[in-house]
């Protein structure tokens, strides 16, 4: 493990270009830009014994890397000092588990510490700075800087990719959902298959629409509503229903009473049931069919809801909802993000109410990279990526300094604990930590060129937080003025998971090593 971490070490502070490694077997070439992508390429040391603490450091940060986009080099770095103080303290005498103990109950303390020293974003400006920590893109990281300040921590981020350099942001309004036109009758502007409704009744469907009868009774349902066009939102619609709602619409348009647009849902399962539902929120359309209490063939003017607009094209439907209906959806909103805030980072339920909260609060944009050559292009897209996710918990959890330096302030809360722990083990559990919280500063120093970095490191601790070092220009500074930051959640989540793997590789005696392990690109 601690081989691995030395390799690893390095990458804290200034780097060069990016290192790229070209896979014979794929033919493809990879970017090492960060931590959890280089260890994934590693699959072996070479022996059982280094190979044992390797595979599971390298577990321990791309799990980490997966859930927060950053910080696997500070928790590498982290985790390599905690095992070595704590292997030094356990081999001169020390109980490892009341030493683990210590450990965890300090990881608390610490997190106290750096909530303490956190502070909201203040503007785009700030969460570019942050940004720039990700990735050595300073045009890229303005972009989602100001992308993610207009979207808000819940936005929804979608990225294209270009054959050429290019960088562009394009937001969009309304509630967009992956859907297919059902007939190419229904485009509004056939050469630029694009259709068009204004101030629309709204017909929610979660059964297929097929019958010619179910058809006629929601177009007379929406004449009653004396409004001029109808956007069906239905699983599918086909057969005699399609030849009616076809033969309405062609009609010439002084004689046609409605303009209609009916569109099928890409999602399915559950994702499609929240579909209807928030339409049904945003609209205020019942849902015909299975879930409601009526169906297409009883539809009567009060079971439609209505829309400001209506728009397809690219296989996307946007709908822009009538400005009395925003009051009523702010409940959902809010138990929608209440229950985004409860949820780890890599559940897999987050996406779903990403983008269902996106859809309630227009919270969308398209981030649009180019560069001439793919491995370029899957940089600019990886590290946009990551740093969406960063920039998402700084939103919500605010910022405090960066380098290592937010670390290092909590040393003095989690020795303070330690004097005040009566069993001895433990609070030299808690001592551990507080020392391998220098760590990373002191790596960045030295990677630097810092000749006495423990010069810096009484500086720092003496002028608390906000200080940092600021590598670039070889000061002390302050971090929030000089956008030095790294995102609070990210580091608490850096800490636990060090702490997690440090607790494991403490107090595990024996582990069982495979003959012939099974190797894998995915820890």
């Amino acid at each position: 493990m601690v081989k691995l971490a030395d390799m690893l070490a390095p990458t804290l502070g200034p780097t060069g270009g990016p290192v790229m490694s070209f896979d014979a077997a794929r033919r493809k070439v990879e970017v090492l830009d960060d931590a959890a992508t280089t260890l994934r390429r590693i699959l072996g040391l070479g022996s059982p014994d280094l190979d044992i603490g390797a595979m599971l450091l390298r577990s321990t940060v791309w799990r980490l890397e997966q859930q927060v986009g950053d910080g696997g080099a500070t928790a590498v770095v982290l985790l390599r000092a905690l095992v070595e103080e704590g292997m030094r303290q356990i081999a001169a005498g020390a109980n490892a588990m009341r030493l683990n103990d210590g450990i965890r109950r300090a990881a608390d303390v610490a997190v106290a510490a750096l909530r303490r020293q956190s502070r909201p974003v203040t503007g785009e400006r700030s969460l570019a700075a942050v940004a720039r920590t990700v990735m050595q893109d300073d045009d890229l990281a303005a972009v989602l800087g100001e992308m993610s300040y207009l979207l808000g921590a819940d936005g929804h981020l979608q990225i294209e990719s270009y054959v050429a350099p290019y960088l562009e942001r394009q937001y969009l309004g309304g509630a967009h959902y992956g859907a297919e036109i059902n007939s190419m009758y229904f485009y509004s502007e056939p050469e630029r298959k694009r259709a068009v409704l204004a101030a629309p009744a709204v017909a929610l469907l979660d059964k297929p629409l097929t019958e010619a009868a179910h058809a006629v009774a929601l177009l007379e349902a929406a004449v009653a509503t004396g409004r001029k066009g109808l956007l069906i939102f239905a699983p599918d619609v086909s057969g005699a229903a399609l030849n009616v709602l076809v033969a309405n619409h062609m009609q010439p348009p002084d004689k046609r009473k409605l303009a209609i647009l009916a569109v099928k849902p890409k999602a399915v399962g559950d994702e499609r049931r929240f579909a209807l539902q928030d339409l049904s929120l945003m609209t205020g359309a019942a849902i015909l069919g299975e879930l409601g209490e009526r169906t297409a063939q009883t539809a009567r003017a009060e079971d439609l809801g209505a829309a400001q607009r209506v728009e397809f094209g690219g296989n996307n439907l946007v709908l822009t909802m009538e400005g009395a209906r925003r009051g009523l959806i702010q409940t959902q909103i809010a138990e929608l993000s209440g229950r985004l805030a409860q949820l780890p980072y890599d559940d897999e339920e987050r996406p779903v109410l990403t983008r269902r909260l996106a859809a309630l609060t227009g919270g969308i944009g398209i981030l649009k990279i180019g560069a001439y050559h793919q491995p370029a292009r899957d940089l600019r897209r990886a590290q946009a990526e990551r740093a969406w996710k960063v920039l998402s918990a700084v939103q919500r959890g605010g910022v405090v300094a960066g380098g290592g330096a937010a670390l290092l302030h909590c040393q003095s809360a989690v020795l303070d604990a330690a004097a005040q722990e009566s069993e001895t083990d433990c609070a030299l559990g808690m001592r551990v930590l507080a020392q391998a919280l220098t760590a990373p500063q002191r790596q960045i120093l030295i990677n630097g060129g810092v000749t006495a970095p423990a010069v810096y490191l009484h500086q720092l601790a003496e002028l608390g937080a906000p200080a940092s070092y600021d590598v670039t220009t070889a000061a002390v500074v302050d971090a929030q003025q000089h956008g030095l930051l790294d995102a609070t959640d990210v580091l608490i989540a850096v800490l636990q998971a060090a702490v997690s793997g440090g607790a494991m590789m403490l107090s595990t005696d024996t582990i069982v090593y495979h003959r012939k392990p099974q190797q894998s690109l995915t820890p």
